[in-house]
């Protein structure tokens, strides 16, 4: 009788899974194992570029599926042209030249095409892409969702795809990329992990170093206490997850180059020391060590938007109204239920004695909520409650959302606004729309100096804590093959939007300029 053997899934791999004709062995990658042999529901791992993310992907999807008979794995990258990359040279290599896998899990009964691998003993492995939409994924059956280069993936899809395991008795999420910034679908991932860093014992001054920036010396990894050698074996996983009143829900691993130092494909000439003479630092952060930067990116700070907010003015529906003066909404519609833009409306008025406008209440609708019937009732409420003399509103969702707006307010109570991405004009009106068109960089600049120069007052920071998000979710993407720069959102940015509509509006009514 065939004597069974329990192994973990760096043990398979490194006993019967083979790469361009040669046995994987991790030994000199120690920090991989336990990436390889996690038990934990939802793992996120931060890489940088050339340090083995796809194989470490392609191999710990082939091992579960050779493990566990008819275990489903449902890869999913944001493009196709990604998805086939991974299929022909990650998966098919290893899949074609391991000799174990090719003798006992394959033969020419399976399928085995570029979105889809089968194993003899049940076990399928589906390759697909959503950039924007999850619709295609929702008839899929899988014991695992594994998420390739997430900082390109939208967040309000994961949630969607992660239904297909939905009947599964196994529900294993793994969320892989390169990291760009602080914020965004990696990043909001990762900051809920156990942010686990390898870190690697100097043996001339015992200092335990987390690979960074300052561990690059002229040969090799050093210490950043003492500049000694550093030997990549010598470390171990640490969580430096720091709210311990809040425990982390998924665990996290940092793969850097640093950790690929005595690599054979590694030049650190070349790979290390030029890259980081000559790429922008974001690159660099991003692509060598595996660290998000931002920094000169967001174009205000968080400081800057609390700097802004009044402690003496408090904000919700139960609170005294603040309706003196002339007072405009905006509105930026969403999707219903989505999470990654949502219907918003925002309360402007001029402050009665400085030069400065004051947002006097903003709400967002979500859940039931979100129902554009619900919101077209309630809208006549607040605008009544806020003494709101026009309402200026989005018109990205169509006309048609403004239509039944105005059937209820009155047709010369609703302006629409429609941003333009290489408008000349700050506005112009089209009467076939009907909507103003703005110049969507220039208005937004605007609005972002408007806040650096404290020209703009919201609510207390308690109150308005929730909305800060949709400020910082805009920034700056830089090409610096083409010289340009455009704003882009890495997440709701719905305020924003409802507050430069309103702004305009009350800009037109009253004579004042801000943002025009």
């Amino acid at each position: 009788m065939p004597k069974q053997v329990e192994l973990s899934r760096s043990e398979f791999a490194e006993a019967f899974l083979y790469l361009n004709g040669h046995q994987l062995s991790l030994d000199d990658y120690p920090h991989l194992r336990q990436i390889y042999n996690t038990n934990a529901d939802d793992v996120v791992l931060h890489f940088s570029r050339q340090t083995a993310k796809s194989t470490t992907l392609a191999n710990i999807m082939i091992a579960n599926s050779a493990l566990i008979p008819h275990f489903k794995t449902l890869y999913v990258a944001p493009t196709v042209d990604q998805t086939k990359v991974f299929s022909h040279d990650r998966v098919n290599p290893v899949m074609e030249g391991s000799p174990f896998i090719k003798e006992h899990y394959l033969n020419a009964s399976v399928v085995q095409n570029v979105f889809m691998k089968q194993m003899l003993n049940g076990s399928r492995m589906y390759l697909r892409y959503a950039l924007l939409s999850a619709d295609r994924l929702r008839g899929y059956s899988a014991d695992m969702n594994l998420f390739d280069e997430c900082q390109d993936l939208r967040a309000d899809i994961i949630p969607i795809i992660r239904e297909t395991m939905s009947r599964s008795m196994h529900k294993k999420s793994l969320f892989s990329g390169t990291p760009k910034r602080t914020r965004g679908t990696l990043a909001d991932i990762w900051n809920r992990s156990t942010q686990s860093e390898y870190t690697i014992k100097c043996e001339k001054c015992n200092k335990w170093n987390i690979l960074g920036e300052d561990n690059i010396g002229k040969h090799g990894i050093i210490c950043k206490k003492c500049g000694g050698d550093l030997e990549n074996k010598n470390g171990q996983w640490v969580s430096t997850y720091s709210d311990t009143s809040n425990p982390p829900t998924l665990e996290g691993y940092r793969v850097c180059l640093l950790h690929f130092a005595k690599a054979p494909w590694v030049d650190w000439q070349k790979d290390v020391l030029e890259k980081m003479e000559h790429s922008s630092k974001a690159i660099f952060y991003n692509e060598s060590l595996a660290l998000p930067y931002d920094d000169g990116v967001s174009p205000v700070k968080l400081d800057e938007i609390i700097a802004c907010c009044d402690s003496n003015q408090k904000m919700g529906e139960d609170e005294p109204i603040m309706k003196e003066g002339v007072n405009f909404m905006g509105i930026d519609y969403g999707p219903v239920n989505s999470e990654r833009s949502y219907t918003l409306i925002s309360v402007w008025q001029p402050h009665p004695s400085k030069e400065i406008l004051r947002c006097v209440y903003t709400k967002r609708f979500v859940g039931k909520e979100a129902d554009y019937a619900y919101i077209h009732r309630k809208i006549p409420e607040l605008m009544q409650k806020y003494n709101v003399k026009v309402l200026a509103a989005d018109y990205g969702m169509g006309e048609a959302p403004n239509s039944e707006i105005r059937n209820r307010i009155g047709y010369e109570r609703v302006i629409a606004y429609q941003h333009m991405p290489n408008q000349k004009d700050n506005i112009k009106w089209n009467a076939k729309m009907p909507a103003y068109t703005l110049s969507r960089s220039v208005v937004m600049n605007k609005f972002f100096e408007l806040i650096k120069h404290g020209k703009l007052q919201f609510p207390r920071y308690k109150d308005f804590q929730e909305y800060v998000d949709d400020i910082l979710n805009i920034q700056v993407e830089y090409d610096e093959a083409r010289g340009t720069s455009k704003y882009i959102n890495i997440g709701p940015d719905d305020f924003v939007h409802s507050s430069i509509f309103a702004i305009i509006s009350l800009e037109m009514a009253t004579g004042r300029r801000f943002l025009l």
